[in-house]
C-alpha cells in the first residue's frame, strides 16, 4: 500500500513540474523570438551598407573596362578581348543592379524595424516612465488630496457601516485620479513624438536645401 502511495504522490510532483516548465518554455519562447527580432533588425543597416558598397565597386569596375576612364585602351585587332570585356562590363553592371536592389530592400526593412521598435517598444516604454513620474509627484494627487484626508478621518469611526461607505467613496476617487495621470502621460509622450518628428523632418529638409 506504501509503495502505491509514493508511486502516485511521485506521478503527482512530475505533473507540477510539467505543468510549471510548460508555461516557463513558452515566456522563455516568447522572449527568444523578440530578441531574435531585434538582432535582426539591428543587422539591416550594416547589411544595406554592404550592399551598397558592393554595387559602387561592380559599377566602377564595369566603368573601367573597355577604358571608360581613360585607364585603358582596346586593341583594334582584338575582337574577342572586346566581346570578353563587354560580357564582364554587362555582368558587373547587372551585378551592381541586383546589389543596389538589394540594399534598398534592406533599407526599407530596416525603415520598417525601427518603426516598430518605435511605437511597440520605445513609445509603451516612455509612456510607463512618465507615468511612474506623475504617479510618484504631487503635481497630481495634491487635486484631489483634501478631500481623501477628509475620508481617511471618516474611515477612523469604528462603525463599520460608515468605514464600507468611505472605502466605496475613495475607490472612484482614486479611478479619476489614474486616468488624470494616463491623459496626462499621453499627452506628454505624444508631445515628444510630435517634437521628434519635427527634428527628423527639419534634418531632411535642410539635406535636400
Amino acid at each position: 500500500m506504501s509503495g502505491g502511495g509514493d508511486d502516485s504522490n511521485s506521478k503527482a510532483v512530475d505533473a507540477k513540474i510539467v505543468t510549471n516548465g510548460g508555461s516557463t518554455s513558452t515566456t522563455t519562447t516568447s522572449t527568444s523570438f523578440l530578441r531574435a527580432v531585434d538582432n535582426f533588425g539591428m543587422k539591416l543597416k550594416p547589411w544595406a551598407l554592404s550592399a551598397y558598397q558592393r554595387s559602387l565597386s561592380y559599377s566602377n569596375n564595369a566603368k573601367s573596362i573597355n577604358g571608360e576612364e581613360g585607364t585603358t585602351t582596346t586593341p583594334a585587332t582584338g575582337g574577342g578581348e572586346e566581346e570578353k570585356q563587354q560580357r564582364m562590363k554587362r555582368t558587373s553592371n547587372f551585378k551592381s543592379i541586383l546589389c543596389r536592389i538589394q540594399s534598398n530592400i534592406l533599407w526599407v526593412l530596416y525603415i520598417l524595424y525601427r518603426g516598430y521598435r518605435g511605437f511597440f517598444v520605445i513609445l509603451p516604454a516612455v509612456f510607463r516612465e512618465v507615468y511612474a513620474q506623475l504617479n510618484e509627484s504631487d503635481l497630481v494627487v495634491d487635486v484631489y488630496g483634501d478631500e481623501e484626508m477628509e475620508e481617511r478621518e471618516y474611515a477612523v469611526n469604528k462603525n463599520a457601516k460608515v468605514s464600507s461607505q468611505n472605502e466605496q467613496i475613495q475607490q472612484p476617487m482614486k479611478l479619476r485620479t489614474r486616468i488624470t495621470i494616463s491623459i496626462l502621460s499621453g499627452i506628454l509622450t505624444l508631445s515628444y513624438v510630435v517634437s521628434g518628428a519635427l527634428r527628423v523632418l527639419g534634418e531632411f529638409i535642410n539635406l535636400l536645401v
